[in-house]
């Protein structure tokens, strides 16, 4: 079964979204792939989380100092606002 989902976007703030979506061949299929990329991308496992421990372990046996962590990417505000009004 499908399932049509609509949203909107903004000529002006959204127009480089607009441009890329425009260049695609199948825009449904695109959005679609990009969705499951975040989704995939925001899930954490446990194993994810046991191979971090592990590897701080080593770490720590190895004799390195853990320091500040490294800075987090910068998120785009106009791609992540368009993301979360999809309105899935």
């Amino acid at each position: 079964m499908l399932v049509r989902r609509t949203f909107t976007l903004d000529t002006q703030r959204d127009a480089t979204l607009l441009a890329w979506l425009d260049a695609q061949d199948n825009q449904s299929e695109t959005v679609r792939a990009a969705l499951r990329n975040l989704y995939d991308a925001s899930q954490v496992t446990l194993a994810d989380v046991y191979r971090a421990v592990q590897a701080v372990e080593q770490r720590l046996a190895d004799g390195v100092t853990l320091g500040t962590p490294a800075p987090q990417p910068i998120e785009d505000p106009d791609l992540a606002d368009a993301l979360d009004n999809l309105g899935l």
